[in-house]
This record gives C-alpha cells, structure tokens and sequence, in this order.
C-alpha cells in the first residue's frame, strides 16, 4: 500500500512538471541562453522544478576560454501571448 502511493505521488510529480513545460522546449531555452551569451557552448540542459505558466531551466555550458563546466538556472515565465520570458538567473551553490 504504502509503495503505490509513493508511485503515485511520483507520477502525479512528473506529470505536473510535464504541464509546466508544456511550450517551452529544450531548443527554444537553448537559443534564448546562446542570444545572451552567443560564444559559450552548452554541455547539459534541462527543465527543473516549475509550475503553471513558470519554468526553471538549468544550463551546463563552457566558456570559451577553458574547460571549466559552469552551471546556471534560468526562470522563464509564460505571457499572456504564449511566450516566454526570462525572469530570473541564479548559479546555484554547487560548493
């Protein structure tokens, strides 16, 4: 019993973040991190923890000028016209 409402609870989770993302696709978060930052090269992406309308999009991604992996996380949240818009970045502490 208490193993099917735990697989539950996980469905139920994964389900909620798949309608979270519902429009914002992998390439579209992509291409808004290389228009900011055109000469870094992406090593990872995925979406996160998100909600109705709201996504947190997190990025891997190199430099240019070494082989360092940095990481950032991206709020991207959905418009009243179907877009989406960045608004919010934070590096989390990987430390």
């Amino acid at each position: 019993m208490r193993i099917s409402r735990f697989l539950i609870f996980i469905l139920l989770a994964i389900v909620l973040v798949a309608v979270s993302c519902r429009g914002l696709n992998r390439e579209r978060a992509n291409e808004a991190f290389l228009k900011e930052y055109p000469t870094y090269s992406i090593v990872y992406s995925e979406t996160g923890e998100g909600w109705e309308g709201v996504v947190n999009y997190h990025f891997d991604y190199k430099k240019p000028d070494g082989e360092r992996v940095y990481q950032e996380v991206w709020t991207f949240e959905q418009q009243e016209d179907g877009t989406w818009k960045v608004t919010g970045r934070r590096t989390p502490n990987t430390e």
